[in-house]
């Protein structure tokens, strides 16, 4: 005590020894005044991004927290778990599906738009198909996309139950073409110029009597290469 006060008594030696000033009075300076504030939505979109580029195996808390420069305690202030962080994630992919559609289009059409969209949306974000499988996505993003789905299956006339299972069916199906690559290895390999020249040859080789079947869609098929939709 006796110091403090002989230091308030003589500013000059003050000015030598700034340290309790410093430590007790003074702001805290460096990165801590221009740090973003720890918001819910930052702490979802991170996560995101760690699914995106790393694999959903590749997300905790530890990590996460590290990548927005934090201690981990802190995440828990803005989400109770990593199970509430992987269902906003969710929810909030879900939130990019667009529910509106034409009603004045028959209820398979409109089933059908809303599949590929929500099939684009998945494929737009690595991870979050394969995460869907795992978690019940009840938030209000993801109701709302359910409710889209529903309207059209009830104007079928189908009866509630096999409304609901013919959603699941429909909503499972579009998550399989989602968590499939976009391209598979075979047609990796028939679009190099000279093994698809190799497979023309070989298919033309085939004797037309004994294999008719494949011979001619086997050429269509190293012919060209569609992008696999989701059909009628």
């Amino acid at each position: 005590m006796r110091a403090l006060w002989s230091l308030a008594a003589s500013p000059s030696a003050a000015a030598a020894d700034p340290g309790p000033r410093t430590l007790w009075f003074s702001p805290p300076g460096g990165d801590d005044r221009h740090r973003r504030a720890l918001t819910r939505e930052r702490v979802v979109a991170e996560a995101l991004t760690i699914i995106g580029a790393d694999g959903v195996d590749a997300l905790s808390m530890r990590v996460l927290a590290a990548r927005l420069g934090v201690v981990p305690g802190a995440l828990y202030r803005r989400v109770r778990s990593k199970g509430q962080l992987c269902d906003l994630v969710v929810d909030g992919v879900l939130a990019e599906v667009d529910c509106q559609v034409d009603r004045s289009l028959g209820w398979a059409e409109q089933v059908k738009v809303l599949a590929h969209r929500l099939r684009t949306v998945l494929e737009n974000h690595p991870g979050i198909a394969g995460l869907l499988k795992t978690r019940d996505p009840l938030g209000p993003h993801s109701l709302a996309l359910a409710e889209a789905f529903l309207a059209p299956l009830q104007e079928a006339g189908l009866p509630g139950r096999q409304t609901a299972l013919a959603f699941s069916l429909i909503y499972d199906y579009t998550l399989g073409f989602a968590l499939s690559d976009r391209t598979t290895v075979n047609e990796q390999r028939v679009q190099d110029t000279a093994t698809r020249r190799q497979l023309h040859a070989f298919f033309r080789s085939l004797p037309a009597d004994r294999f008719p079947g494949a011979g001619r869609p086997g050429r269509a098929r190293v012919g060209k290469q569609p992008r696999r939709t989701i059909r009628r």
